[in-house]
């Protein structure tokens, strides 16, 4: 819900509010979906010997991918 001086300022401005708040929503969801993703992706990398860093960037930036490919990989550890 935004505060009715927001409103008024998106409404002057040209912006639908309800538009806006549903962005904002949006936004935030796929935010925590994409950390809640990095974290199981950024633990397989490290198992199999992968860098960390660079799956977990990769996981924020495009959450469920990232997973399913270092979760098929093989792994890169001697054994």
């Amino acid at each position: 819900m935004l505060d009715p001086q927001v409103t008024a300022l998106l409404v002057e401005l040209g912006y639908e509010p309800g538009a806006v708040e549903a962005i904002v929503s949006w936004t935030v969801y796929f935010t925590a979906f994409a950390v809640l993703a990095a974290i199981p992706t950024g633990m397989i990398a490290r198992r199999k010997g992968r860098s960390v860093v660079g799956w977990v960037i990769f996981a924020l930036c495009v959450p469920l991918l990232p997973l399913l490919i270092v979760w098929l990989l093989s792994s890169k550890k001697a054994e």
